[in-house]
């Protein structure tokens, strides 16, 4: 099983694909040389370093091959797990992915073995997903037949959602409503999208009608370098749940879910010929690919992060960085797949591209398995009781059911076998004084906990078990059924009785190993009080994140309607000079009428009277749309105000959110002491 730091740095590989005829006819050639052997990817005299390297003549299926097994194992046993293409437009992109649509995958009656070269990683995910499942389903059949001692698989489902991102703004592909849908996050802080559809699938042909359904909802346009070329960021999910139980009979619940990402593909408006609605899609594919990058740079910080500093990650920049929070310094294995262009035509985008790749590889992630904690904790707990009681019956009756042999080898032998921790001879089991005080130690646990009394194995069961005795006696875990009557017609070797054994064993009184219950039932009592309090804390912590998040929106909104500010101000000072302005030319003028009136001789008294009537008309607009500024002016000053308030009341509700999140850390902590002390109680008892 890949345990949480196996593959915690993101892996890099890079797909140089083969030059288009496109290229070839306008006199492109090939600059990029990619070693496989050393990993290394030469451009211009610069060298670059990856985890794979894949050259043009590597097909679809070698490809999935290299690197499915880490990433399959990966979501198979509870990790999330993430595949992200990543290059310039008309790279491959959704060639490698397999997320566009085309006659084969279109079809009915898909499978694994008869896929063609052209079909992409997603089709051969899904197939080998499901493989892998109904393997796994018919393996744990067989154990639970055979009752072997480990984890089987009870019961799966699956279900894909495929979604895009055009702009800001979020589609669900499948639905086909073009409602555009909002993102959350949940208490646990991760990113989900509200009124997502999810939809059940059962088989990997299924997978492909959701597939198919949602590319065909994609927005897709035609450019000059690609005559379908992806104007939006596609990602489908397929997310498992999956429940297994362990030999403790505890079934414990994995949630897991795989994410593929095709990335449009940056582009420059020059080379594409892009023009009005298909220019615009330009410019917001690269401000998303944009806010990624700043995303990468700031967890690729290794000099920062080596000094200790905190590095802000910008995942709220776009809605595309924070979908992607998991997959890039989150709880993810991650594949950051660089597709490129190997003509010098598009030597600069290759370079920037395999620069960018460069960065994403010392990105470091912390992927966990996603379980129920208290049912794991249940099952510890189970097991630990398991153990004491074995140690119990040990330490009570001795560990041995058979006289010691003679012989110092076997004695030794003997002494290892009885001496493991957790086990206890099978003989031992079936004496009547072991089950009698077994069957005292259940009575107290039904007491004390509150269970009925016929939840205690019976005695049919008993004898049902005890009458086909082992036929050797090898050390073997205790297994619930403990009370065991020994079998009619066995020798006196086995048909142990009080009188037969030791004092020693039965000196003490048998309520004397109640106290290691009591502490049992105490932590217990402990756990299921911690975990309310964590619930109520989880939900106080998602409310208090949905009215953050509420704020932060209107707050977004609030300076969306304050960009003009700045120039409304500029305005408003500008009128106000005109006005002045046009005050002293109005006074100067009246001040030269009234000079011509009692003079003739020094002017045109008729010319004068116009130009002054033109300034006063000038005047009474200036003064009228001075107004109309002035009160924008002041509405943009209350809105100011507002959004000074509003950022206030955000960073008060985070400040005790983070207060919040303090103290619940401090409780887990408590509590892990209170554990950890109470099992060294039961150790020494």
């Amino acid at each position: 099983m890949i345990s949480p730091n196996d593959g915690a740095q993101v892996r890099v590989g890079v797909r140089i694909r083969p030059l288009t005829p496109k290229e070839s006819s306008e006199g492109g050639k090939a600059v990029v040389d990619g070693n496989a052997f050393d990993r290394t990817v030469t451009i211009s005299n610069r060298k670059f370093t990856y985890d794979q390297i894949f050259h043009p003549n590597v097909t679809n299926p070698d490809l999935y091959r290299s690197v499915s097994p880490p990433l399959l194992n990966a979501f198979l046993n509870g990790y999330n797990a993430t595949v992200l293409a990543y290059g310039q437009t008309s790279s491959g992109k959704t060639f490698t992915m397999g997320s566009e649509a085309h006659e084969e995958n279109l079809s009915d009656g898909l499978q694994m073995n008869n896929l063609s070269d052209n079909v992409g990683l997603i089709p051969r995910f899904m197939f080998d997903i499901f493989s892998a499942l109904e393997e796994r389903k018919a393996e744990s059949e067989d154990m639970i037949l055979s009752v072997k001692a480990t984890d089987s698989l009870i019961d799966f489902s699956v279900t894909a959602s495929f979604l895009e991102v055009y702009g800001e703004d979020i589609y669900d592909l499948v639905d086909g409503s073009r409602q555009s849908l909002k993102l959350r996050e949940d208490s646990n802080g991760e990113v989900f999208v509200m009124g997502l559809s999810k939809t059940p699938i059962l088989t990997g042909n299924e997978a492909m009608d959701v597939l198919n359904t949602g590319t065909m909802n994609r927005t897709t346009a035609s450019t000059l370098m690609n005559r379908t070329s992806s104007r939006s960021h596609a990602v489908f999910t397929v997310y498992l749940q999956q429940t297994t139980r362990g030999c403790e009979g505890v079934d414990i619940t994995a949630k897991s879910r795989f994410t593929f990402v095709d990335l449009a593909g940056s582009e420059r408006i020059k080379k594409t010929g892009a023009e009005g609605e298909r220019a615009k899609e330009g410019i917001k594919i690269n401000e998303g690919l944009l806010a990624l990058g700043n995303v990468i740079n700031a967890l690729a910080d290794d000099d920062r992060l080596a000094r200790g500093e905190k590095v802000h990650v910008p995942y709220r920049q776009s809605k595309l960085t924070r979908l992607l929070q998991d997959a890039l310094g989150g709880n993810s294995q991650t594949l950051f797949l660089a597709c490129v262009s190997p003509s010098d035509t598009n030597a600069s985008e290759t370079l920037s591209t395999l620069q960018y790749a460069n960065r994403a590889r010392n990105i470091r992630n912390a992927p966990t398995r996603n379980v129920d904690t208290t049912a794991l904790e249940l099952q510890r707990l189970r097991a630990l009781a398991n153990v004491l009681k074995c140690e119990l019956i040990k330490h009570r009756f001795g560990g041995h059911s058979l006289p010691l042999s003679t012989d110092p080898e076997l004695e030794r032998n003997e002494d290892s076998s009885s001496d493991e921790i957790g086990f206890v001879d099978d003989s031992l089991l079936l004496r009547e004084d072991v089950a009698s005080y077994m069957h005292l130690i259940d009575e107290k646990v039904a007491v004390v906990g509150g269970i009925s009394t016929a939840s205690i194995p019976s005695q049919d069961k008993i004898r049902k078990l005890s009458q086909d005795p082992p036929q050797s006696m090898p050390s073997t875990p205790l297994r619930g059924d403990l009370e065991r009557e020994p079998p009619h017609g066995e020798s006196d070797a086995n048909n142990v009785t009080p009188g037969d054994v030791d004092g020693d064993s039965f000196d003490h009184d048998p309520e004397a190993g109640v106290e290691i219950i009591d502490q049992l039932l105490e932590i217990r009592r402990q756990d299921q009080q911690f975990c309310k309090d964590e619930k109520e804390g989880q939900e106080q912590l998602t409310n208090m994140q949905g009215e953050i998040d509420a704020q932060e929106e209107r707050l977004i909104q609030l300076r969306e309607n304050l960009r003009s500010y700045n120039d409304m101000k500029e305005k408003y000072d500008r009128l106000l000079s005109v006005v002045q302005s046009l005050e002293s030319e109005k006074q100067a003028l009246m001040e030269q009428l009234e000079k011509v009136q009692n003079d003739p001789t020094k002017g045109c008294s008729i010319t004068i009277k116009k130009q002054l009537e033109d300034v006063k008309a000038n005047l009474a607009r200036a003064r009228s749309e001075t107004r109309k500024q002035q009160q924008l002016y002041r509405q943009a000053e209350q809105e100011a105000q507002k959004c000074k308030v509003l950022e206030r009341k955000i960073q008060e509700m985070k400040a005790a959110k983070v207060v919040l999140i303090r103290k619940q850390k401090e409780e887990k902590a408590k509590h892990k002491e209170f554990t950890n002390t109470k099992t060294q109680e039961i150790r020494v008892l």
